[in-house]
């Protein structure tokens, strides 16, 4: 997969629908919607995180997401299907559209001109597999007394340092700041990696939110089957795993 064919996802909820309220929709509905629908259009990996409430500034989101396509345009591309366009409108149902309404497919970052206020960057351009190896994904607060320009610099020279000297092993990471919050994804090829050591730097900027490796996990049931869903509540960071056809995009008319 390459650096720039991923979306990175975050999102605010809804007004009057509560935490618990967002998780089980999450878990019922619109995870598995994603996981199930889009992969024959070509999604290529998933990786959907709950963001906890404790810690959690108003600024940063309930929600993140990385979403991986085969190639920079297959997102647009799986838009001509009925199923991703069904898929799409569950969005009003669970999330504030106009506050989740960020950019979502990184740059490749630039150690000059530093971060922009909620555009997410690769800072390895190399490609990379996310449904498979080691993945450790950081939710952080500003911390008390740093202006948001501050902040947003001090996770910008993080970034420089990645790009400078990634960790060893790690072959793609991804970055995002807020305001109020900042995100980063570390990914190492190899299985079983601990990767809390590369992600150091970046905690030194944060409150610490969310620091996880994100868990492997196959769907309990198909669209037609009798299943409640995933629980996000006793697994709230996952890396959905599943089939991915050959050649998937959408099917053309005969």
């Amino acid at each position: 997969m390459a650096a720039d064919s991923v979306y990175v996802w975050r999102g605010f909820r809804a007004a009057g629908s509560s935490a618990s309220d967002f998780s089980a929709f999450l878990g019922s509905v619109f995870v598995p919607a994603c996981a199930l629908l889009q992969p024959q259009v070509g999604l290529c990996a998933y990786l959907p995180c709950l963001v906890p409430e404790d810690g959690k500034p108003g600024g940063a989101p309930d929600q993140t997401a990385l979403m991986f396509w085969a190639d920079p345009g297959a997102h647009d591309r799986a838009a001509r299907a009925i199923a991703v366009r069904i898929y799409q409108h569950l969005h009003g149902d669970a999330y504030d559209m106009v506050r989740s309404h960020t950019p979502e497919v990184p740059t490749s970052f630039d150690s000059g001109t530093g971060l922009t206020r909620d555009q997410p960057v690769h800072l390895l351009d190399g490609p990379a597999d996310w449904m498979l190896g080691s993945t450790r994904h950081v939710v952080g607060a500003r911390p008390d007394g740093v202006t948001a320009p501050d902040f947003l610099t001090s996770i910008g020279a993080y970034g420089a340092s990645v790009c400078s000297a990634a960790p060893s092993g790690v072959d793609a990471a991804l970055l995002v700041a807020g305001d109020d919050y900042a995100a980063v994804w570390i990914h190492d090829p190899r299985d079983g990696v601990d990767l809390s050591a590369a992600v150091v730097g970046f905690l030194a900027h944060v409150e610490p939110i969310l620091d996880t490796e994100p868990a492997r996990v196959s769907l309990g049931g198909q669209l037609w089957d009798d299943w409640p869903g995933l629980d996000l509540t006793a697994q709230p960071c996952l890396n959905i795993q599943f089939d991915r056809p050959d050649g998937a995009s959408p099917h053309a008319q005969p």
